[in-house]
């Protein structure tokens, strides 16, 4: 070998002893930093155990608060946030103001150095509970036109509960999917349930009980179709008047093969024949294969007006003898 190419050897070589030991150092030798992370927000475990006695979260005085921990400088690039719990435990509060000491802890490999605040105040008053449909949506970043196709539900519907502010901030309960993970073909989940106000954002201090429901879920849109809706009036020879107005149209789901194929949907029959009040009727359907009905139109119904023909004739005469 030439005296060239030993120098060449003997650069890389002091080049990978400087690399080696300075992994050495950093990883055995590196000096402990403190770093602080903000607003990392308080959770509160036991609210199961608050809720069946009877309580719930009301308000606090803090929700999220400031964590520094001690931690080895190499590792401060891939500590965030996220990855910092901070908890307090309200399972054995009583009605009423409660003062409770917040744990919180970061990641392996770190202590926590400081938190802003040492204990929180918490008031706890009685809960409500009410029962609300569960729902299986994409977050609301997806497209307009995306919703997921659902079938096997494990449970149709949820308790929540919370005190009655909370509770009246509550939407709906539901279970929020990444479009990303499905396509055209079933696949089996089980997904979280929260509870969500009406811009989609958590609810928070609830519980929702079950607090997971499983499902098959597939990729599917939505399209705005014709609605026909048969109705059945035979008993035409009595003293009422029956009228009705139906929704003209329904929004379905599905492939977007299917529904592009897709132009009208026709309801079950509606026998108004036997109405005596004004009424609405759900509507029914018994759809094509691969075809579902779109989230918030699953209530459709067929308003039903029932007049009696001899008070409009009595009504009418007095009408004309006060003219």
């Amino acid at each position: 070998m030439s005296d060239q190419g030993r120098k060449i050897v003997n650069i890389i070589l002091a080049l990978l002893v400087s690399i080696a030991a300075w992994v050495f150092v950093v990883y055995n030798y590196d000096p402990m930093t403190k770093e602080e992370y903000s607003g990392i927000p308080i959770t509160y475990t036991g609210l199961e155990n608050l809720a069946n006695r009877g309580y719930a979260v009301a308000e606090t005085n803090h929700e999220r608060v400031d964590v520094t921990l001690e931690q080895r400088r190499v590792d401060t690039g891939s500590i965030s946030s996220d990855d910092i719990s901070v908890t307090a435990d309200v399972s054995q509060l009583a009605n009423g103001q409660n003062t409770v000491v917040l744990h919180a802890e970061g990641p392996e490999g770190t202590q926590v150095s400081d938190v802003s605040l040492k204990a929180v105040t918490i008031d706890i008053e009685s809960a409500d509970s009410e029962d609300m449909k569960i729902s299986v949506e994409y977050p609301e970043a997806a497209d307009d036109d995306a919703e997921p196709v659902i079938e096997e539900m494990s449970a149709e519907t949820a308790s929540v509960i919370a005190t009655e502010d909370r509770l009246s901030r509550v939407d709906r309960v539901a279970a929020v999917i990444d479009p990303s993970d499905l396509n055209d073909k079933l696949k089996p989940l089980t997904v979280e349930l929260a509870a969500l106000d009406k811009d989609g954002n958590q609810v928070l201090n609830v519980v929702v009980y079950p607090e997971t429901v499983s499902f098959k879920a597939a990729a599917g849109y939505t399209k705005e179709v014709k609605l026909n809706v048969p109705v059945k009036n035979e008993n035409t020879e009595d003293s009422y008047e029956r009228a009705y107005t139906a929704p003209e149209t329904i929004v379905i789901k599905g492939s977007k093969d299917i529904i592009n194929k897709t132009g009208s949907i026709t309801a079950d029959e509606v026998d108004i024949s036997w109405l005596y009040e004004d009424t609405e009727v759900p509507l029914t359907y018994d759809l094509p294969e691969g075809i579902y009905i779109a989230n918030g139109y699953e209530d459709l119904a067929l308003k039903v007006t029932v007049t009696e023909k001899e008070k409009e004739k009595e009504e009418e005469a007095e009408e004309d003898d006060a003219g």
